[in-house]
């Protein structure tokens, strides 16, 4: 064999080989998402025992763990007594994602949180408005956030239990005029439970489709800055997008939904063969889990 044939030879097998790799990589970050999404699922339903177990896996896995898995894992280390290993968990962690995790209740007894600082915003008075409209936004939908209306200090007589749409078209022109002084808010600005608050707002502003379409780059910029989670994003897309007659993207909207037979299909949606993949990428739960948990709801 000659000195070319060799080298095409070479070359042919590592370009294999690099394949091989790649595949490999692939189905990786596949199972370890769903290895995480499994850990919240378990999580949810008290199995702490193996919930915790999959988070020891997942910290063998990698060490770019997401907020929330890591949120979830701890959590379940707390429910069996793992005290050690959350301070030890804790202690590798940066200032950053300390500050995002320490508001947690049951992380507060240790001390490593009690020495974050707590979230400052530049204006508390805008802040603690976005939290009342935030608070009467899903009071209407049956959702009283306790641990929003302590953390605030909420006069619980104010808050507005009845009227969902009055609600939703006051909570919207107020936001329409914040936006117009202050730009969009973000969560320097307010606060990360305030910009919560704003997302939903523009969710639920149906009634002025056109506006909440207009809003869709801001929330794509918040998501960038690290105001929001790609979630957000993908949930308020869809609408748009269903809302228009147009397919959805990653699967947030349901069309069909019999509660009574326990039944829902997916609207309309782009490419469904690449829907997982979609959904893993913005930090979503796998679609058959996600119909699961909206079945449960039903």
């Amino acid at each position: 064999m000659n000195k070319r044939k060799i080298i095409v030879l070479i070359l042919g097998i590592s370009f294999i080989i690099s394949c091989k790799q790649k595949e490999n990589s692939q189905i990786s970050e596949i199972e370890t998402w769903k290895l995480s999404w499994r850990m919240i699922e378990n999580s949810m339903e008290d199995n702490y025992e193996i919930a915790n177990l999959q988070f020891d896996s997942l910290r063998n896995i990698t060490n770019n763990i997401d907020r929330k898995y890591l949120l979830t894992g701890l959590k379940s280390k707390n429910e069996i007594g793992k005290d050690e290993e959350i301070i030890q968990i804790l202690s590798a962690q940066d200032e950053n994602m300390l500050r995002e995790i320490c508001t947690s209740e049951f992380l507060s007894k240790f001390e490593i949180c009690s020495t974050i600082p707590k979230e400052k915003v530049e204006n508390e008075s805008l802040q603690n408005e976005l939290i009342k409209m935030y608070v009467d936004d899903q009071a209407v939908r049956n959702n009283l956030m306790q641990n929003i209306i302590d953390k605030y200090n909420i006069d619980t007589t104010e808050i507005t239990k009845d009227g969902g749409v009055e609600v939703d078209e006051r909570n919207r022109n107020r936001l329409k005029k914040i936006i117009g002084e202050f730009g969009f808010p973000t969560k320097r600005l307010v606060g990360k439970d305030a910009i919560q608050g704003v997302f939903f707002i523009i969710q639920h502003s149906d009634g002025d489709k056109q506006w909440q379409k207009s809003q869709l780059p801001n929330i794509e910029r918040a998501v960038e800055n690290g105001d929001l989670d790609g979630q957000k994003y993908a949930y308020l897309y869809d609408r748009i997008k269903i809302n228009s007659g147009e397919k959805q993207l990653y699967g947030t909207q349901f069309s069909n939904v019999d509660p009574i037979n326990k039944t829902v299909e997916l609207a309309d949606t782009e490419n469904v063969e690449d829907l997982n993949k979609r959904r893993m990428k913005i930090g979503m739960m796998p679609i058959d889990m996600y119909k699961k948990y909206m079945l449960k709801n039903l």
